[in-house]
């Protein structure tokens, strides 16, 4: 069974803020790897593409 990476992030966009937990099969390790995070969040919560990653904690 693959390792599961559990993370609690916390983003703003253009009407506000937000947090969401996201679970991914690998470790955030680059600005990349956040930057799909953004994009992500953008898509699955349906918001802008204003979408920006302010901080971010493995759980």
């Amino acid at each position: 069974m693959a390792k599961e990476h559990k993370y609690f992030v916390s983003y703003v966009y253009s009407e506000g803020w937000g947090n969401i937990d996201v679970t991914l099969p690998e470790p955030i390790q680059s600005i990349d790897d956040i930057r799909s995070m953004e994009r992500a969040i953008a898509e699955n919560q349906e918001l802008d593409d204003s979408v920006c990653v302010q901080n971010f904690q493995a759980l």
